[in-house]
């Protein structure tokens, strides 16, 4: 059987539903809290996540790295991403990407913006900007990046919730939508995500996916982080993916960890080790059928 894992260089992955405005009238009362940053939530969090180190067992001795670091107000700022090949006689941490976030004000929980710079692009800096509504959401993000032809071209996307799911409007200019996904959201009650509709758009005819996902109970090391609402539905190219299989919808968004996610015909699962206070500190996935797992996550907070 072949297992289809997206693209870490799809450029865009967009949610979409038709009838939905930005121009609808926001709610008073938030039935989906977990999507806005709230002080009160920020302070109740015990830990934050230091480091993140995650393997194969295809390469288990190359170890991927994620380094996140804070300010006095524990905003996270900035996040390093490399790898350490543990397999010469002096490993150390090789850079490949540094992402940066930046706020408003000493008080304002949410980043205004993120930078990409890739360490074999030095001088190329690549800068996500955000606007958030009232509740604390993000209705807007906007980037400027170069498309196939080398020519500047911008991306928009507008955000609509509701209680059932969130619905992202891209608008593009100088793009081709081929190849790129259409997504439809829905939600459970706790605010993880029951089932993603992805819409492959192709010139020859457009490719539907979906996928259906479980959830245990215990603290997810992501959903607890300040900058949780700017990364949602960002560029798995950026290398801000933290879930599998389509890491760059689940940063904030997942209340709890990731059990299972099903799709076509086979499903992957996985399994968690916690430390005392429910924080999972290793996480192994296992593809159908197989004994060992197929990648392995440690976290250190």
């Amino acid at each position: 059987m072949k297992y289809c894992f997206p693209s870490l260089v799809m450029i865009f992955m967009f949610s979409c539903s038709k009838g939905k405005s930005s121009s609808e009238p926001e709610l008073t009362v938030d039935p989906i809290p977990q999507f806005s940053v709230s002080a009160k939530e920020f302070e109740l969090s015990s830990k934050f996540l230091k480091r993140e180190i995650s393997y194969t067992k295809t390469n288990p001795l190359l170890k991927n790295v994620r380094l996140f670091s804070y300010d006095n107000a524990k905003r996270c700022t900035e996040i390093k991403i490399g790898t350490i090949d543990s397999s010469i006689v002096n490993p150390v941490f090789n850079l490949s990407q540094t992402l940066t976030l930046n706020y408003d004000g000493s008080s304002s929980l949410l980043p205004s913006s993120l930078s990409s710079v890739r360490t074999v692009f030095p001088t190329l800096v690549t800068t996500f900007y955000y606007k958030f509504n009232s509740q604390g959401r993000k209705i807007l993000d906007s980037v400027r990046l170069k498309n196939q032809a080398g020519d500047p071209a911008d991306r928009v996307i507008n955000y609509v919730y509701t209680k059932d799911g969130v619905y992202a409007t891209p608008m593009m200019k100088g793009f081709s939508m081929e190849n790129n996904s259409l997504d439809t959201l829905s939600l459970l009650t706790g605010g993880n995500i029951e089932k993603l509709v992805s819409r492959i758009v192709r010139s020859t005819g457009d490719q539907i996916v979906s996928y259906t996902f479980t959830y245990d109970q215990f603290v997810s090391p992501y959903n607890k982080l300040n900058i949780a609402n700017s990364l949602y539905f960002e560029s798995a190219a950026l290398g801000l993916g933290y879930n599998v299989p389509l890491e760059t919808h689940y940063m904030g968004v997942t209340t709890n960890n990731m059990a299972t996610w099903s799709t076509g015909n086979y499903t992957v699962n996985f399994k968690y080790l916690y430390d005392q206070d429910r924080y999972p500190v290793r996480k192994e996935m296992f593809l159908p059928g197989d004994t060992n797992p197929y990648s392995v996550t440690l976290f250190e907070y």
